[in-house]
């Protein structure tokens, strides 16, 4: 079953690497569109819900919308960095990290921009919160930082039984609950914490090549990674987590994955493709004829709903 466009956009929105900034409105006396790179690679994340949606990519780009969409204006971010992923808390604000250490926090509108941490040397790819105060970013050489504060100050942890040569990049990173969160990475590794992310574990390193996101919904999901790979997850009652991989049909890298709230709708973005869940598995999506997806790498997705909560389905 092939999904159309029109019917998928009201359950989610995907960013295209230069899709969005190339209708974005300016205001007046805002930055002039010159000072961000207005081709592809621009843009990299994108969060929703509450009263705004955000987008981030190159040079500190960062576009909110306050009308679901259809129009998009330019915030001032403070910073060049490139803004890898920005996420929505639950409660509302806006939580981005950066290539160069920096994790920003805005108000609930997608204003007011301010780095409330820097991780000196370090490459931030990805950052989840539980709700307002719990929440992880990960990034290179294994680095995972959690708060416990909202966002005020971050403790630095990393996986406790790798055995690989080179710390892996982690690239995705999914909370579940306050105590239970998923990270993903390069050499194909996957790791849990069940203890509020005092210890991180392996699930499977060195099997799978390396995985760049990650999407949870109940006791189930999917990571999506290079040339194609796209790996079904699935969680026991005991809190055991089984990797299963899945065809996708492609070798082109699978780059963003997003799921509603009861996991049976999905979307993956990848090197010029977009595919949709459907009763088979993945399928190609039926895009616009004026969207040229073949030359756009699609980067972020996300779900226009919340996720439920873990725990409640987990317990169904």
């Amino acid at each position: 079953m092939v999904t159309s466009w029109r019917s998928l956009r009201r359950v989610t929105l995907v960013l295209g690497l230069s899709m969005l900034v190339q209708s974005a409105a300016l205001p007046a006396g805002a930055k002039d569109a010159g000072n961000y790179r207005i081709y592809p690679d621009n843009l990299f994340g994108v969060a929703l819900g509450g009263q705004a949606s955000v987008v981030s990519g190159y040079h500190g780009a960062l576009f909110v919308s306050a009308d679901g969409g259809r129009a998009w204006v330019q915030q001032d971010s403070g910073t060049d960095d490139l803004l890898r992923r920005v996420k929505r808390l639950p409660g509302g604000r806006f939580v981005a990290v950066s290539h160069r250490g920096a994790i920003m926090m805005s108000d609930t509108a997608g204003h007011g921009w301010r780095v409330v941490h820097t991780e000196a040397g370090q490459y931030l790819r990805d950052v989840a919160f539980a709700d307002d105060q719990v929440g992880w970013a990960v990034g290179h050489n294994g680095l995972i930082l959690r708060t416990t504060d909202g966002g005020n100050t971050w403790t630095p942890f990393g996986i406790s039984d790798y055995k690989g040569r080179d710390l892996p990049r982690l690239s995705g990173v999914v909370a579940l609950d306050k105590s239970h969160a998923l990270a993903v990475g390069e050499f194909g590794v996957v790791a849990s914490t069940s203890d509020g992310g005092a210890t991180w574990k392996i699930v499977t390193e060195q099997v799978y090549p390396t995985l760049l996101d990650v999407a949870v919904a109940g006791s189930g999901g999917y990571a999506v990674g290079l040339n194609g790979t796209l790996l079904a997850l699935s969680m026991s009652r005991a809190g055991e987590w089984t990797m299963k991989p899945l065809p996708s049909k492609t070798m082109q890298h699978l780059l963003s994955v997003a799921l509603s709230a009861d996991g049976s709708k999905g979307l993956i973005g990848g090197n010029g493709l977009l595919l949709t869940l459907g009763k088979s598995g993945f399928e190609p999506a039926m895009v616009v004829p004026t969207v040229p997806l073949s030359y756009l790498w699609v980067g972020g997705s996300r779900s226009a709903r919340t996720v439920s909560r873990w725990r409640s389905a987990r317990a169904a």
